[in-house]
């Protein structure tokens, strides 16, 4: 990925997520029976009762979260060895993108955040979600991890951040949404 231009990046993003999206979306969820693709793959009639069903898209938020001269990152167990990244997580029904921005960093930190802004998105396939990216004021920097939802947060300042060293910690790679918004909050913006 670190290869490739962003526009390549956009074409693969796609057929990743519309390969991974025909791959297990064979059944119609309204009756159970076969569907076929049609479109090139961008879409799928049921043979029975002709319900068309189109590839989903699941939000996810992710939220650059700063206190002062301070910002709040996370890691997950699953992440190699060092990795430290904005918080995220999926929004659920009935919610704003800001309220679960608010939810997400309060269940993952025990944070409460307030102007929280939107800032870019990203379409991540894996397996098919797209990345809506914030900023967000912490009203403290007490925190409160949940183990079950992240494996560590904490606080680092720029110029903790900018001596990471590749080893004991690294942030994500330039083409993520994450990079981008600890990156921008690096630079102030």
């Amino acid at each position: 990925m670190t290869l490739i231009t962003k526009t390549d990046a956009t074409v693969l993003a796609s057929v990743k997520g519309i390969y991974e999206w025909n791959k297990i979306n064979n059944y119609c969820c309204k009756c159970g029976s076969n569907t076929t693709p049609t479109l090139s793959g961008w879409e799928k009639i049921c043979d029975h009762c002709k319900l068309k069903h189109f590839p989903r898209t699941d939000p996810v938020v992710i939220m650059m979260v700063s206190h002062k001269e301070k910002a709040l990152l996370g890691r997950s167990s699953m992440w190699p060895k060092g990795m430290f990244s904005c918080l995220a997580g999926f929004m659920e029904p009935g919610e704003t993108i800001e309220q679960a921005v608010s939810r997400e960093t309060f269940e993952e930190s025990g944070i409460i955040v307030s102007d929280v802004k939107y800032l870019a998105s990203q379409p991540w396939p894996f397996p098919s979600s797209l990345m809506l990216g914030f900023a967000g004021k912490a009203e403290s920097v007490d925190l409160s991890v949940n183990t079950n939802e992240v494996e560590m947060a904490r606080w680092f300042t720029r110029e903790e951040i900018n001596i990471f060293d590749g080893d004991n910690f690294h942030l994500p790679r330039k083409l993520s949404i994450s990079r981008r918004l600890i990156d921008d909050w690096l630079l102030g913006i």
